[in-house]
């Protein structure tokens, strides 16, 4: 691998200090972000969206945040409405996140995918919905693939990362990650899975052979339409139906279920419930659903 410098992932860069929004900003501010990107924000957290956006003020050459909000409004801000909701969104994530999930993927999830035919009869396909850095949708790869070694099959696998940030979306592709981001591998994981830089530096890149796996589209969850994957066994929605309110959490999860193969899995967050599941949509684990038929 060749060295490769470090830049901080962009969403936990300390934001620069500038101007802060009155209310009156916010509140068309949040009301842009449930229209544009389907976010629930709330208008009286001003700290908030001034830490989140002062960085897009400089890059417009605005001095206040009522000119950024009649821009954004305008239709020579349309273009920036995108960087807007990218800018209100948090990429936090890690390997092995939520590990009772791959848990029950190790114990009980892929045998009976791969049971009901993916892998083999079709590619088994997992569908990281809100993919931020990578880290989600190569666990998963990974968890996979130890299956696979360990009960001697081979299987057809494709990974597909979905997210709103364009920028994120190209970490993610690139794979390179630091050793604090790398903390949540065994070490027998990181001698499989995982490069190290030839210098000696604290950079680590997945290996060619899981990164061929993988694809990233950009894509809104709440205005998905016939974009994105059209089908998939596994989908991991994970730490991001807390951004969406009530409706548009149901129709989000909706249409995700509906682009599961029968027999599919769903999962969320472990902190996030469900108001209500669609038709055919059954409970397998905590917070992990099966798709019946």
């Amino acid at each position: 691998m060749k060295p490769l410098p470090h830049h901080p992932p962009a969403a936990i860069r300390p934001g620069p200090v500038g101007p802060r929004p009155g209310l009156l900003e916010t509140k068309r501010l949040a009301a842009l972000a449930a229209r544009f990107g389907g976010l629930h924000l709330d208008p009286e957290k001003t700290e908030f969206f001034g830490h989140r956006l002062n960085k897009r003020l400089m890059a417009q050459g605005l001095d206040d945040f009522r000119d950024y909000c009649d821009f954004l409004e305008s239709p020579a801000g349309r273009s920036e409405l995108r960087l807007f909701i990218e800018a209100m969104t948090t990429h936090t994530t890690s390997f092995f996140r939520e590990a009772k999930h791959f848990e029950w993927l190790e114990t009980q999830g892929w045998a009976e995918l791969i049971a009901g035919g993916a892998g083999l009869e079709w590619p088994l396909r997992i569908w990281s919905a809100a993919c931020s850095n990578g880290a989600e949708l190569f666990s998963a790869l990974i968890s996979l693939k130890e299956h696979e070694e360990r009960h001697g099959v081979h299987l057809r696998i494709e990974g597909v990362g979905t997210d709103l940030s364009q920028a994120i979306l190209k970490s993610a592709a690139r794979a390179v990650y630091t050793g604090a981001e790398i903390k949540g591998l065994s070490e027998a994981r990181r001698r499989r899975f995982i490069l190290r830089a030839r210098n000696g530096a604290d950079m680590f890149r997945i290996v060619p052979d899981l990164r061929r796996l993988t694809s990233w589209t950009w894509l809104n969850l709440t205005k998905m339409g016939n974009d994105g994957p059209g089908r998939a066994d596994l989908v991991m929605l994970r730490n991001v139906l807390i951004y969406f309110d009530p409706p548009t959490r149901d129709r989000a999860v909706a249409a995700l279920c509906a682009r599961l193969a029968p027999g599919g899995i769903l999962m969320t967050g472990h902190s996030e419930t469900l108001s209500k599941l669609p038709a055919g949509m059954v409970q397998a684990g905590a917070s992990i659903y099966r798709k019946e038929g």
